[in-house]
């Protein structure tokens, strides 16, 4: 398979395209385009704010941190607790899918870091059916454009955290998402090459145009769901601005740099953290449809996740391309364990991609 000679990108990604150096055009894109960072002293002025503030509001944290149990989020969390000495308030998703190391992660970072996790949670068995039902209708017509319908019942997230931040008078949540793993294929299939934003109206309307194609995709659920996303997205929208105008949603990789090896030498060292060991990755291992998904780009454009979020980090001078080609080969593997795990909360089976039972790796 051909590859970018810069990063790894496959020629099989929609919209690549490669000059006669054998570069491709997401990383020409990108080098005009470089990440800008606000910095660590911008940071540190920003907590300080939200030190004092925590005193005009008379409440009891400082921040609140969404927990999944992966990573990034645990890392946060002890960034803020552990470095800045902030009272924090985590806020888990009880997500039926989560993997039962995610959850045994947050058990020790609670310990550990004595933080309150607080958990918010849908009927019993209403994640499990929708997850179902959109896997069902997008099995039948496979699209880009529209894999993320597998993960709608828990997106409006911000939703709820939002809600509780304000039943909590905090005025501060901060993530640990970074600008590295925003994936740009799932971006692209949506808005065109190039797209930034998903929340842009131009990928607003186009998503509603690929969802509109299958009709089933339209149940009160969805709707809701999908309404939701829209208004609150990730966590910085208009409706967001308007309606909860004292609470600032921010994310810690956007202000400092990502340095994985510092990260997993935090986790693994101070908080006895653990990726799951059926999976190769320590990368969105928490929630463990994220094998689905990737089993989904696997068969429509012979990539994963992965492939995105190295290039990224080889354009952005935090992975040697040599590294790169040398983990995508091991973490870009999918464990269908993983995905018989999953398929089995929902009464159904890896036979729904046509796998053989003895098969072990895709």
């Amino acid at each position: 398979m051909k590859r970018c000679k810069k990063c790894i990108l496959p020629e099989t990604i929609p919209f690549i395209e490669f000059n006669e150096e054998g570069i491709c055009n997401y990383c020409l894109l990108e080098a005009k385009q470089p990440v800008v960072l606000s910095g660590k002293k911008a940071f540190d002025e920003f907590i300080d704010y939200y030190r004092q503030e925590k005193k005009r509001r008379n409440s009891k944290y400082h921040c609140i941190v969404p927990m999944s149990g992966g990573r990034d989020s645990s890392y946060v969390a002890w960034k803020m607790a552990r470095e800045y000495g902030l009272n924090v308030l985590c806020v888990n998703y009880a997500n039926p899918f989560t993997s039962e190391q995610a959850k045994i992660n947050m058990q020790k970072l609670s310990e550990e870091l004595g933080v309150e996790i607080v958990q918010y949670r849908f009927r019993p068995g209403l994640h499990e059916a929708g997850f179902a039902r959109n896997l069902e209708i997008w099995l039948q017509n496979p699209s880009l454009a529209t894999v993320n319908m597998l993960c709608l019942p828990c997106k409006p997230f911000y939703w709820e955290i939002f809600r509780i931040a304000r039943r909590n008078r905090v005025g501060l949540i901060i993530d640990g998402s970074n600008p590295y793993e925003v994936t740009s294929f799932k971006n692209d299939a949506v808005g065109g090459f190039g797209t930034k934003a998903l929340y842009s109206r131009t990928a607003i309307m186009n998503f509603i145009k690929n969802v509109l194609k299958r009709s089933s995709y339209i149940t009160p659920r969805n709707i809701e769901s999908m309404l939701k996303v829209f208004l609150v997205m990730d966590g910085n929208t208009p409706f967001l601005h308007l309606f909860y105008s004292d609470i600032r949603k921010t994310a810690l990789f956007y202000w400092i740099p990502y340095d994985e090896k510092e990260i997993e030498r935090v986790l693994y060292g101070e908080l006895g953290w653990e990726k799951s060991k059926d999976n190769e990755s320590p990368w969105r291992f928490d929630c463990e449809i994220d094998s689905i998904k990737n089993l989904c780009f696997k068969r429509l454009i012979d990539a994963t996740e992965k492939d995105d979020l190295f290039s990224r980090n080889i354009r952005a001078g935090l992975m040697a391309r040599d590294e790169a080609m040398k983990r995508i080969e091991r973490e870009g593997r999918i464990n269908l364990s993983i995905v018989d795990r999953v398929l089995a909360k929902v009464g159904k089976d890896r036979s729904l991609w046509g796998l053989s039972k003895k098969a072990l790796y895709i």
